[in-house]
């Protein structure tokens, strides 16, 4: 390379020369010689030149070390060379850090949204478009288009707008928790991130939590109540002589059932807790359901019911206090819900080697629509009748959690008029 410059040099030089001495015997005749000799001049150096820049043109960016033809360009080679390496290594590592990051964002429950000022949706997760219910966005596409839900266009522009915001979104019996913020830059909202959390069991629970508290104020108020009316008119003298036993039995019956209710509201939060008692022993269901439906015989009579008992021994481990109650608050509501002449079947077998125990009435039965709900604390199907049939509307929520306590699950069955089974199958 450093011959062809010199050459280069030489030849411009030597024309120089040629120049100088044709101005000195300057007339009309050596217009065109000079001229051809500009031209000749022109044409070497472009034929130089590209002699010279054909290694650089050829030069390939990406493998510097292929060119090796000059020595002059060996320092800028290695600068290519160090700074591909550092390139390679920061790819890399961005590769590394993006792969990361997606592993970590497509395997979270909660939903992930990057959003930049214009409301262009930078990244996200498969989590937020199912919480949101939106298929695959095209890229640069608004973020409001995958949800057009008031609270979700709302959170999103406060947050752009550099404000923090929450908000609920309710669809299709799910319920999300939508958490924005504004990521700032300089100052201002550069974009905005918002998180979607799945809270539909806790809301669920919330919501339970705020019917059982308003059930236990209503079935606490409603014997409290009568008990403080009688009592008032038994203060005041307003109740005849002949009538007060009359009005004291009413007294007395109003603070049975406020008792019952605590008792069973202590029971179930124990039962909740996994508090109930520990000794566990052996117990025959068939033995344990005879002596519940013996204790339960005069309440049967009472309402003109049957009691049968059906099957073989069968033998469980469990907290035979527990099994006991559990069997008989499935009795007492089969005798309950039951029709003068109507009977109640108690069966104790084996299914597939496990414990089976089914309670059948021919009662009045409970519509479609209740049955899924008739576990649930305080839940009554026909509530105008509550009083009339008495408890405390939690027999069947305390079966639920007894059941549960020993590993068992409670089935139901009913028909309209027809009656009901309930079956408990252990696991």
């Amino acid at each position: 390379m450093t011959g062809n410059i010199s050459r280069a040099i030489f030849l411009v030089g030597l024309a120089a020369l040629g120049v100088g001495a044709l101005s000195s015997r300057w007339d009309g005749a050596a217009v065109p010689l000079l001229l051809a000799a500009a031209l000749l001049i022109a044409l070497a150096a472009r034929r130089l030149a590209r002699r010279i820049t054909q290694p650089i043109r050829e030069l390939d960016p990406s493998m510097p070390e292929s060119c090796v033809r000059y020595g002059e360009l060996f320092p800028l080679l290695d600068y290519l060379r160090r700074q591909q390496a550092t390139i390679r290594s920061q790819t890399d590592e961005l590769r590394q850090r993006h792969e990361e990051f997606t592993a970590i964002t497509e395997n979270m429950s909660e939903g992930f949204l990057l959003i930049d000022r214009r409301t262009n949706l930078l990244s996200c997760n498969a989590s937020a478009l199912r919480l949101l219910g939106a298929s695959e966005p095209c890229a640069g596409e608004s973020v409001l288009l995958l949800g057009q839900a008031e609270p979700f266009r709302r959170v999103v522009v406060e947050a752009l707008a550099g404000r923090h915001s929450e908000a609920l979104l309710e669809r299709e019996g799910t319920c999300c928790q939508l958490l924005a913020s504004p990521i700032l830059h300089e100052g201002g909202p550069a974009g905005a991130v918002v998180a979607l959390l799945d809270v539909t069991e806790r809301e669920k629970r919330e919501s339970l939590r705020r019917e059982f508290t308003a059930n236990v104020s209503h079935e606490l108020k409603t014997p409290l109540t009568s008990i403080s009316g009688f009592a008032e008119l038994m203060k005041d003298g307003m109740v005849p002589q002949e009538t007060v036993p009359e009005f004291a039995a009413d007294i007395y019956r109003e603070a049975q059932r406020l008792i019952s209710l605590v008792e069973d509201i202590i029971h179930l939060s124990r039962l909740d807790e996994n508090a109930a008692p520990m000794d566990r022993q052996a117990v025959d269901l068939c033995q344990l359901s005879r002596e519940v439906l013996d204790r339960m015989s005069a309440s049967a009579a009472r309402g003109q019911v049957s009691l049968h008992l059906e099957g073989v021994p069968v033998v469980v481990e469990g907290v035979r206090a527990v099994l006991e109650e559990m069997i008989g608050n499935l009795v007492d509501n089969a005798i309950k819900y039951n029709r003068p002449g109507g009977s109640v079947t108690v069966t104790v077998d084996t299914e597939g080697g496990k414990a089976r125990l089914a309670v059948r009435d021919t009662g009045i039965g409970i519509p479609p629509a209740h049955q899924q709900r008739v576990f649930e604390r305080f839940y009554r199907v026909d509530k105008s009748h509550s009083k009339e049939v008495g408890g405390t509307g939690l027999g069947l929520s305390i079966v639920k959690h007894a059941a549960a306590y020993h590993n068992a699950s409670p089935e139901l069955e009913s028909q309209e008029g027809q009656g009901t089974i309930v079956t408990v199958r252990w696991r």
